[in-house]
């Protein structure tokens, strides 16, 4: 199904979409980092509970609602006749890596609970944490730019 109306807002809505995207990708490549640097602190401490108030402004005010946006702005592009091949199969990659870098957004939301509460990831985990938004983001950029 595709609405014929998006055909003249395509331009627009990528735009939008690009924008989104490059936002959510920020912000979960950010909280890594952040978490790194919250985790040694005491739980009690002034450092930490500023941490926590700035991971949970990250994330409402920034992360959420660029995933929100970024999910939105793709669903209308999937809708616009024309920007996708339906026989390649490039988009179903892409569409599943962008399931699993939403699941990344979740498991990123429940370090930030789990730092809150005192309960710290490895700083192994971590620094992985910090690569796989790039892997994503790479699998993502490759898959629309090359469309193999």
């Amino acid at each position: 199904m595709t609405i014929p109306a998006l055909v003249s807002a395509y331009r627009d809505v990528l735009a939008l979409h690009v924008f989104s995207v490059i936002v959510w990708m920020a912000g979960m490549l950010m909280l890594p980092v952040i978490y790194l640097r919250h985790r040694d602190l005491p739980v009690t401490s002034e450092g930490a509970e500023s941490f926590v108030t700035l991971e949970r402004q990250i994330f409402k005010r920034m992360v959420n609602p660029a995933m929100y946006a970024a999910w939105g702005f793709g669903i209308l592009l999937i809708l616009t006749p024309g920007a996708i091949s339906w026989n390649a199969p490039w988009w179903l990659i892409k569409f599943a890596t962008v399931v699993m870098l939403s699941w990344y957004h979740g498991i990123l939301s429940i370090w930030r609970r789990r730092l809150r509460n005192g309960r710290v990831p490895s700083a192994a985990v971590l620094r992985l944490g910090i690569a796989a938004p790039l892997v994503f983001a790479a699998m993502i950029v490759t898959m629309v730019m090359i469309q193999p």
